[in-house]
């Protein structure tokens, strides 16, 4: 007789005879909403797979524990993606002191007074010479007065210093993007692996 079937325990209750990796791919495509069309004769024959077949069976599971795969990879980077963004400011701490250009700006901030309180006004985030995006505009301010001086005036005058008197706040607003968007990618990430894991 032929039989549509939807879920593993009725294929179980009519079928007694044993073959484990059908029987785990079987399960694993009914759990995830598949259907089974087969042809038995009886409890201890295996019966025949009329859709979908052995074969296309075996593949879908393959090919979906590739997609996991994929997917858990991914995790694994956004992960490391993460983890970098929440542990940037530690890792610019200890980087900094490996530049001259940070000792410089110290040795300034103690023996020149006029340097000392154009540093102080513009908040200047020292630590960022260890962030090679930043490194540049920290050596000029510390190394060129006019620079300095043309900053310090950008960072009264300009509209937007306004709300922040702070010249990292876009430093800050990449980092906290960063942790967004990779909490983000994870959490869209995890839901897609759930729903594979089932469907294995």
């Amino acid at each position: 007789m032929e039989l549509t079937i939807t879920d593993f325990s009725q294929f179980k209750k009519l079928v007694k005879v044993k073959k484990p990796e059908l029987e785990n791919a079987i399960k694993i495509y009914l759990d995830s909403g598949g259907i089974l069309r087969i042809s038995i004769s009886d409890k201890n024959t295996w019966p025949k797979l009329l859709y979908p077949s052995k074969k296309r069976l075996i593949r879908m599971i393959e090919e979906r524990s590739k997609i996991l795969d994929e997917l858990l990879a991914q995790q694994d980077f956004w992960k490391r993606q993460l983890n970098e963004a929440k542990h940037y400011e530690i890792k610019l701490f200890f980087k900094k002191f490996k530049e001259p250009i940070y000792w410089k700006q110290i040795a300034k901030m103690v023996f020149d007074s006029e340097y000392r309180k154009d540093a102080l006004k513009v908040k200047l985030p020292a630590k960022l010479v260890a962030d090679e995006r930043w490194k540049a505009m920290v050596k000029m301010f510390v190394e060129n007065e006019d620079y300095r001086k043309q900053l310090c005036m950008a960072f009264e005058h300009s509209p937007a210093y306004k709300r922040s008197k702070k010249l990292a706040k876009y430093a800050d607003q990449i980092r906290e993007f960063r942790i967004e968007e990779c909490t983000k990618k994870l959490d869209e990430l995890n839901r897609k692996i759930s729903e594979q894991k089932l469907a294995i």
